[in-house]
């Protein structure tokens, strides 16, 4: 029973996912983000964020200017981020929302919080 239900659950998901993908193309563009550090505080002001396709089919990813910088790739409507911020190793996921904004949590290696979110609004 308890397999059945489980496959069942994934037929339903694999027909599902499809109507929610998104491509690399929607997520190209500039945003201003808000978000919270890893410890839960407050970014203190609004950034801006820039998405540009590389050739690869990868996303390049640069916030304010090119102090930290990233590379992401888009699965379903999460997108991906990998990048470097504060000399450690950080990943994000990012929710693509109907309007095109994106939202989620982030992590950075070695911190002891886990708070971190951002929320990008496409300009």
């Amino acid at each position: 029973m308890v397999r059945s239900l489980a496959l069942g659950a994934a037929l339903v998901v694999g027909m599902v996912a499809p109507a929610f993908a998104q491509s690399a193309d929607s997520v190209v563009g500039n945003y201003s983000y808000t978000g919270t550090d890893t410890d839960g505080s407050k970014y203190s002001e609004a950034g801006k964020v820039v998405v540009k396709k590389a050739p690869s089919g990868a996303l390049e990813v640069s916030w304010d200017d090119g102090a930290y910088v990233g590379v992401g790739q888009v699965t379903g409507n999460v997108f991906a981020v990998a990048s470097v911020a504060d000399g450690k190793n950080s990943i994000m996921l990012l929710t693509i929302g109907a309007d095109g904004s994106l939202s989620g949590p982030w992590w950075r290696r070695l911190d002891k919080g886990a708070k971190g979110t951002e929320v990008w609004t496409k300009k």
